[in-house]
């Protein structure tokens, strides 16, 4: 990790300074084609490129340097049970964007730079999301558990691990043709002028959820 970035911290802890009234209405396969991503029109999508929003700072008030970490691997690096540096999972190097002349990283400036970066690392990050990926699957009795929402789920993480459990997961194997859509970049605000961005993704069937059903949530249908 490069000793001159910032210190990660909670970013769950973190002040909300990014602009996710702007980031919610991106329609962003990740691994697709940078012209195929599009902006949320009220119920129409209308091409990114060109489009108002991306001259739109991505912060309030804005920034003018961030690096931009892949939520995933970061949380694979700090999972990793290997206490010797050498042997223990290495993330992704993060993206710096930066303003040089002090103008706000526009959201254009962030899509274009941050869809290569991720797409420079989607065998990493295809791997990373593969372990935490979860689907339903059938019991011994038949009985098959279709899915969950995912406002829910923490709930689950509650129950008395001692009680019967009410459904089953299976992890990893994402199918094939699965795609990858943006979800989040979450603020990690260290001080006024230096930030980190967690990029978060759903993954097509994740929790036994469809893309429509990640886009009506998204959309508040």
């Amino acid at each position: 990790m490069d000793p001159n970035l910032p210190t990660a911290m909670n970013f769950h802890a973190s002040p909300d300074r990014i602009r996710q009234d702007l980031f919610d209405r991106l329609h962003w396969n990740v691994f697709g084609p940078l012209g195929d991503i599009s902006v949320r029109d009220g119920t129409t999508l209308t091409p990114f490129t060109d489009h108002a929003i991306g001259s739109e700072s991505i912060a309030d008030p804005p920034v003018a340097r961030i690096a931009v970490q892949i939520n995933a691997c970061q949380e694979k690096y700090s999972m990793d049970e290997t206490e010797e540096e050498k042997y223990r999972y290495q993330s992704p190097a993060p993206l710096v964007i930066e303003k040089f002349d002090g103008a706000p990283i526009l959201l254009s400036d962030f899509v274009a730079q941050v869809h290569l970066f991720l797409n420079a690392n989607k065998e990493e990050i295809y791997k990373c999301e593969d372990e935490i990926y979860t689907q339903p699957t059938e019991l011994e009795d038949g009985w098959k558990f279709v899915g969950v929402d995912p406002d829910e789920f923490d709930s689950f993480e509650d129950e008395d691990e001692s009680a019967e459990p009410s459904h089953f997961w299976r992890s990893g194997n994402i199918p094939a043709d699965s795609r990858f859509f943006f979800d989040q970049a979450q603020f990690n605000a260290v001080d006024t002028d230096e930030f980190e961005a967690y990029i978060t993704f759903f993954v097509e069937g994740n929790m036994g959820t469809s893309f429509e059903q990640f886009w009506e949530r998204r959309a508040g249908v």
